[in-house]
């Protein structure tokens, strides 16, 4: 295997000094013209790369982006790494993505790795263990900047980025009573996650103006769990399944066709993130819509605004309740 050029190896080559060679390649020295042109043909020929660990320990400025989320295999952050991809491309910074699988310990240590990698900045989504973010306290004292998306813990430290769940379950739970409902189970993912607080509230509050209050509520913790949980919880009275997001409620679906019950003539079901399943489940799934990746695109934008000292607030996206066949 040959060895990888060096900027020594490009100078040699034209018989030029290394920091000559230097200069032209990092774009600071362009007067002349035929010169530029000559060590860029020798460079492309000897297949120089730059070495961006390198820079970016002289300069701070890696040019890296890190991301660390529960669970890179969800198709909702599948949809929000579409919208920071889309900024981080346009604004010529690459991503290093990370799973914590639920784990704290794990968050923790990939924020030492990323430490590592001398990234400049991290946009992170905590896990169901997480009740604090003073970990992130090493890396922000580096001087790398942090903003919070989605399952967020409100310190007053790091920006957040959020849907406005309360806002979104409040009218999904004022339609639905509106609609005839009128006994409630809902089921919920982690009960200790910010997001599952405020989309529970949500309903509790819509249902309290109604003067309704749930039957029950239930976590699943586990999704593949779900129809066991809704054995232990559901019963014939309870005439609507309100959901923490669409893949709990995809399950519930499948479990009430699986034993007979008319969804939505015997028991309606609604879901939340609007996620693509959500138009092929049976029947097609009511949920709220989350704007997942204007979510990813304005935590990547808030994110560049700190690195690049823009004055940046913290902001909250409203959603919408789209209306299908799993509910009256």
């Amino acid at each position: 295997m040959s060895k990888v050029a060096t900027i020594k190896d490009v100078a040699n080559a034209l018989g030029v000094s290394t920091s000559t060679v230097s200069r032209i390649l990092n774009g600071k020295n362009q007067s002349n013209k035929d010169l530029v042109e000559k060590v860029q043909a020798v460079a492309k020929e000897l297949n120089y790369q730059v070495n961006t660990v390198a820079r970016g320990l002289r300069t701070n400025k890696s040019g890296l982006i890190g991301i660390i989320v529960p669970d890179i295999s969800d198709d909702f952050f599948a949809s929000v790494f579409a919208g920071i991809e889309e900024v981080t491309e346009a604004e010529g910074y690459n991503l290093l993505i990370c799973q914590s699988n639920e784990r704290k310990d794990k968050e923790e240590q990939l924020v030492q790795q990323l430490i590592a990698c001398n990234v400049e900045g991290l946009m992170i989504s905590v896990t169901q263990e997480t009740d604090s973010v003073d970990f992130l306290d090493n890396f922000a004292s580096m001087g790398k900047k942090i903003v919070m998306f989605d399952r967020v813990i409100r310190q007053n430290t790091y920006p957040t980025i959020e849907t406005n769940d309360y806002n979104g379950t409040f009218n999904a739970g004022k339609h639905l009573v509106n609609s005839g409902s009128k006994k409630f189970l809902y089921m919920g993912l982690f009960e200790n996650l910010e997001n599952n607080r405020q989309r529970l509230h949500g309903y509790e509050d819509a249902l309290k103006e109604n003067g309704l209050v749930l039957t029950g509520k239930a976590y699943v913790e586990e999704v593949q769990n779900t129809s066991n949980i809704l054995d232990a919880n559901w019963n014939a009275s309870i005439d609507t399944v309100i959901c923490y997001n669409d893949m709990i409620a995809a399950e519930t679906l499948a479990y009430f066709n699986s034993k007979g019950i008319m969804v939505p003539e015997q028991v309606s079901v609604c879901g939340f993130d609007n996620r693509p399943l959500c138009r092929y489940t049976q029947p097609p799934l009511t949920s709220v819509v989350q704007p997942t990746k204007r979510l990813g695109a304005l935590t990547t934008h808030t994110l560049l605004g700190l690195i690049n000292e823009t004055d940046v607030d913290p902001m909250e996206l409203e959603n919408d309740l789209i209306l299908r066949a799993s509910t009256r």
